[in-house]
């Protein structure tokens, strides 16, 4: 069963972000793949990378909440 099965969002074969380069897009995608099927497979470590990763996305774009 191919992993994208399960994913709940979608997310663009090529990069919107300049803040990521290639790979660190590539990065951000497989590990959102790993966390929507086998959440419980992920290291803590590789948890945080994403949501490092994926909060340089948002930031770029202003996308964070504001008060």
């Amino acid at each position: 069963m191919p992993l994208s099965c399960f994913a709940m969002t979608f997310m663009p074969d090529e990069p919107k972000s300049p803040s990521l380069s290639e790979e660190e897009w590539l990065e951000l995608c497989s590990l959102k793949e790993a966390i929507d099927c086998y959440p419980a497979a992920v290291a803590a470590s590789k948890m945080e990378r994403f949501t490092d990763l994926l909060v340089r996305t948002l930031k770029e774009n202003e996308d964070t909440m504001q008060e």
